[in-house]
C-alpha cells in the first residue's frame, strides 16, 4: 500500500484507509460480521488507516472498530475518530472523547476531528477542546471535518497545536474542494482527506462524458471505472481516501485501486468532464 505523509508530522499512513460510515446499530449478526470480514481483509492488504465516529450508528461503529482493533496490534494501526457537535459544553466534549475511546477500547486516538462546524458552537471552544485532549495525551493528531477553508483558517490560527486535515466530501463528481482549498493545503503541508470518494451508490448510474473517458481509462488500465475514480484522487497530492466497503471483494477492488497510476492526460480528461 502506498503511503502518505500526514501534515507535516512526519507520519507515514495509508494513502487508502478504510471509512465506516454506514455502520448502523442494531442489527443482526450476519450484517456485523460483513463489517468485520471486511475491515480485517483491509488491513491484511495494508488499509491500516480506519475512521470512524461517534456520530455513526450512534457508536456502533466505534463499537465494532473496537472489537477488530483488539484483535491486532495497536501499533500497527492508525484509528481516527471525531466528535459531533451535539456537545455544547468543553465537559460534555471532554466526556465525549473518552466514551469514544472506551468504544474503541483504546487509551488515545492517533487522530480526532470535528465532525463539522456547528453555529451554536464557538469555534474557540471547539479548538480548546482539540488543544486539551493533544496536551492530555488523549490523541496524537488533530483536524476537522466539513470545514470551509475560512473555517479552517479560523480554527487552526485559535490552536497551539497544528490541524493535519481537513476531512472533506470529495470525488470525481464533487471537485470543489479539490480546485479551490487543496492548492492551500498543498502550500502549507496539510492533508485532505476524502471521505465517499465512490459517491454513495458507486458510480452505477453514471452517465455521460464522464462515465465515457472513465469506461475508456479504466479499459486501458484493466480496472474498474470505481478503480479509476479513487486512484484518480489518490494521485493528487496531499489527499488520501477513505472508502468504506461492506463486502470483501469490494476492499479488495479498492486497495487494488492504490496500485494504479494514472499519467497526466487521464487526470486531465476526469477534471474537465466537472470543472
Amino acid at each position: 500500500m502506498k503511503m502518505i505523509e500526514l501534515g507535516k508530522t512526519g507520519e507515514q499512513i495509508p494513502v487508502l484507509g478504510q471509512g465506516t460510515w454506514g455502520i448502523k446499530s442494531r442489527r443482526g449478526k450476519d450484517y456485523y460480521e460483513s463489517w468485520k470480514k471486511s475491515l480485517r481483509k483491509g488491513i491484511e492488504l495494508g488499509l491500516t488507516h480506519i475512521d470512524t465516529a461517534e456520530f455513526y450508528g450512534n457508536g456502533a461503529s466505534e463499537e465494532l472498530v473496537g472489537e477488530i482493533i483488539s484483535e491486532y496490534n495497536r501499533d500497527d494501526l492508525f484509528i481516527t475518530s471525531k466528535l459531533f457537535p451535539m456537545h455544547s459544553r468543553f465537559k460534555s466534549m471532554k466526556k465525549a472523547a473518552d466514551k469514544s475511546l472506551k468504544r474503541l477500547g483504546i487509551s488515545n486516538f492517533d487522530l480526532y476531528l470535528i465532525h463539522m462546524p456547528f453555529p451554536l458552537i464557538s469555534r474557540e471552544k471547539q479548538m480548546k477542546v482539540l488543544d486539551f485532549l493533544v496536551k492530555e495525551g488523549k490523541t496524537r493528531y488533530i483536524g476537522v471535518s466539513n470545514f470551509s477553508l475560512k473555517q479552517f483558517k479560523e480554527g487552526q490560527n485559535l490552536l497551539n497545536a497544528e490541524l493535519v486535515t481537513n476531512q472533506l466530501h470529495a470525488n470525481i463528481t464533487k471537485q470543489k474542494h479539490i480546485s479551490e482549498s487543496l492548492p492551500y493545503y498543498q502550500s502549507n503541508g496539510v492533508t485532505l482527506t476524502a471521505y465517499s470518494p465512490l459517491g454513495h451508490n458507486g458510480y452505477s448510474n453514471l452517465k455521460g462524458e464522464l462515465r465515457a473517458n472513465l469506461d475508456n481509462i479504466a479499459e486501458s488500465h484493466n480496472a474498474t471505472i470505481q478503480q479509476i475514480a479513487i486512484s484518480w484522487l489518490i494521485s493528487h497530492k496531499n489527499i488520501m481516501a477513505i472508502p468504506k466497503a461492506f463486502h470483501i471483494e469490494h476492499m479488495e477492488a479498492n486497495a487494488k485501486a492504490a496500485e494504479i497510476t494514472l499519467n497526466e492526460k487521464e487526470i486531465k480528461l476526469i477534471e474537465n468532464c466537472v470543472n
